[in-house]
Formats: structure tokens, sequence, C-alpha cells
């Protein structure tokens, strides 16, 4: 009953879905010609050879899947990968990882409907599927099992709210979860949930963003840092209201070091001029910098207006706070991911909000490679203990944190290997 239900709303929302797709055309957020392939059929030209399919939704979830691809891309030739996607941004960064390798294909996942579903199991005929994190869709997921598919759920990730949520239709749920070989759980919460739905196989590794490479960097803006300010810090995706938090560290902390920089690099760049006016309000003297600006000796905050900036910054900033950690109205959705800053080298501090990303930052305060902070007093005394320390400890945590990644690869590998011809 459920399932006819769901087949009707599908039918009934596929016209206002096509309109939504093209009004975000007009606001360049969709592809201008691939838009066709999540509302159209369409025909191409299978790969030979065994062919892994990927589905993540955006580009948290596509790069974590980065090593596996290159894994086994490096282990045969004749393995073949397909990576549909949701979102432009991802598709943009798998264009430019791979745009010349001829053995990684993408399309942009269809619409939920039977018609594009069957069309696109026709066209790619898959050896081996894989979504990843919360992406669940029902009819994919009944397709998959009945064209008898091996089939992970990779990094999966259910929260408290989505598990009420697939509760109130658990005959439903149970069969879409059924589908599964294997699930492998981002966290422990969700191996309760799983199991609760009946899902085969839950197991329990590790996050596998935690594998993560880091991309090369190059050499960080002339080392203006250096030429600057050995006294800096980094406040990362800070959401409405962390700022005035951030301002009132660096005025405590400019008692002590009167050379000191601020970073901020806002989750939303829209709002840099609110920022900008409240930090001012605060006499604190502020920079809004554009990607290629150098940064001006008078400023004490440095508000980062370009997208992409993160990994530079903490190249050369080894402590960073994370945003949307603090404001107790995010406390059911707090959290920002900080594996990378983690891999760098950084010393971590955040909120006492991070449910997305708990047992994250459970691992990396057990490591002490984060901690916990809720008062500008607490935060400005740690950052500057840090700026008078060597830091000699980060090295020991980063090769804890590749011990610790490598063992959840190896583990995540050999699942994989077993569906494997």
């Amino acid at each position: 009953m459920l399932k006819v239900l769901y087949n009707f709303l599908i039918k009934i929302f596929y016209l206002p879905y096509c309109v939504i797709i093209f009004i975000r055309i007009f606001f360049g957020k969709e592809h201008k010609l691939k838009f066709k392939e999540k509302i159209l059929p369409k025909k191409i030209n299978r790969p030979n050879g065994f062919l892994f399919w990927f589905h993540v939704a955006s580009m948290g979830e596509l790069i974590s899947i980065f090593p596996i691809i290159d894994f086994f891309l490096q282990k045969n030739s004749k393995y073949n990968f397909l990576i549909t996607t949701v979102t432009l941004s991802s598709f943009n960064e798998l264009e430019r990882k791979y745009k010349k390798n001829n053995r990684i294909f993408h399309q942009f996942l269809p619409y939920d409907s039977n018609l594009l579903i069957n069309n696109f199991f026709k066209n790619w005929k898959p050896d081996l599927v894989s979504f990843v994190d919360s992406e669940i869709w029902p009819n994919f997921f009944l397709k998959i099992k009945k064209e008898n598919l091996p089939f992970i759920l990779l990094n999966a990730r259910i929260t408290k709210k989505s598990f009420d949520r697939w509760s109130l239709v658990r005959g439903f749920a149970s069969q879409l979860f059924e589908s599964l070989s294997v699930s492998i759980a981002a966290n422990k919460e969700t191996v309760d949930y799983l199991n609760y739905f009946n899902a085969k196989k839950t197991k329990y590794f590790g996050n596998i963003k935690f594998c993560s490479s880091l991309k090369s960097l190059k050499e960080f803006e002339n080392n203006q840092f250096d030429e600057i300010s050995k006294k800096n810090w980094c406040a990362v995706s800070i959401h409405p209201g962390e700022e005035i938090f951030c301002g009132k560290v660096h005025q405590i902390v400019k008692k002590s070091h009167n050379e000191l920089v601020t970073i901020i690099i806002p989750r939303h760049i829209h709002r840099l001029k609110k920022i900008s006016l409240n930090l001012k309000n605060m006499g604190l003297k502020v920079q809004i910098k554009n990607e290629n600006d150098p940064i001006e000796k008078s400023a004490e905050i440095v508000l980062v207006n370009y997208y992409g900036s993160v990994t530079k910054y903490l190249n050369k900033i080894k402590q960073v706070f994370f945003g949307k950690s603090l404001l107790m109205k995010l406390k059911k959705v707090g959290g920002q991911n900080p594996i990378d800053a983690a891999k760098m080298g950084c010393h971590i501090f955040h909120g006492p909000y991070v449910y997305n990303f708990q047992e994250i930052y459970d691992y990396l305060n057990n490591q002490k490679i984060s901690e916990e902070v809720n008062k500008p007093e607490i935060l400005a005394q740690k950052l500057i203990q840090n700026f008078n320390s060597s830091f000699k400890e980060n090295n020991k945590n980063q090769e804890k944190l590749n011990d610790y990644s490598n063992k959840i690869f190896k583990n995540v590998i050999e699942e994989y290997n077993k569906f494997i011809t």
C-alpha cells in the first residue's frame, strides 16, 4: 500500500520537480546541458568490464569516496566507475579530479520514478552498487533488490529525526533496508537504527571521512602570514551570532598579543556585510578579503569572501575553531566536519553542540586533538597557551590519526573485495 502511495506521489510531483530544475538552471545551480539526466530517459554506451556504481548527494560524500575509487583504479585496469550525484558542485569537483580519466563516468541521479530508473539500469547494468551516507531512494532500492545486485550502504548515517520518520512506516522501511547486502555505518547510533529496520550485516569501523586524502597545497599566498604575524587563529564555518564570540576572543587575546590576526571564514558569505558591521560595532578593524587581495597590515579581523579557502588557511594556521557549535537552537543539527583540519595537524576547538559529528569529536577529544569550549575567556586562554608552546604533540597526534584512518580504510576495502569478481 505504501509503495503504491509513494509512486502515486512520485507521479504527482514530477512536473513541479521539473519546474524547480528549470528555475535552478536560471540561477546557475544546475548544469545547462546535463540537467536532462535528472528528468528524461537517455541512451549511453556502457563501458566494458566490471562497473562500480557510487551514488553520493553532494561534495562531502563525493570526497569521502575518492580514496576507494583511487584504490580500485590502481588495482585493476578493467574496473570502471559510474558516479551519480545530485549537486552541480559535486559534479564540478569530480570533473576537476578525474576529467582526464576515461574509466570514470558521471550522471546526475534520475528522479525516483520507475520509468527513469528502468532506463538507467538498461543503460549502465552496474555490477556493484554503493549509496553513500543518508541517500535513500525507495524505487532505486527496490530495483537494486529486484536485480539481485550487491548493494553496500557506505558510511550510513541515520539521525534520530530520520529514524523517527522512518519508524512511522517501519514495514516499508524494513523492506528497503533488507535490500542491502551490507551496511557500513558512520556511527554507533546508526548501527542500532539499521538493526531495528532489519538491515543485513550492519558493521561499524569508524567514519570513512577519516580516510579522505588532502589536496596538495601550494605555498599559501606568498607567506603573507609570516610577514604579518606569528600569532593568528582561524574560525571556520561561523553561523549567525558566533562572530560576536570570535570578536570577544580576539579582544581578550590582543591584550597580551597585540599583533594578533583573526581569520573568520563564514559558512555563508552572503552574511559578510552583517558580520563586518557586528565586529566593527565592537571597535575592531575588519577587512573583507577577496581571493587575490593582500591582507592589510592594519586588519585585526579578516573575513574571507570566497569559497574553497579553508584548507589553504589551515595549511598555515594551526589553531582553529569550528562553528555551528555554540548555538542552542542548532543543538540537534550542530557541528561541522573537522577531519581535514585534524589531518593537517591543527588543534581544534568547538562548542558543545556537535551532534552531526558527535563520534568524530569524541574520538578527537580523546586523542587530545580537539577540545570543547563554551566561553570566550576559555578559548582565549587556550589560544594564548598554545601560542607559547611548540605544538610538538601535533606530529604524534597526526600519526595516531593516520593509523586510525588506515585501519578504517583496510576494513572497508575488505568488505568491497567480497563482492568483486
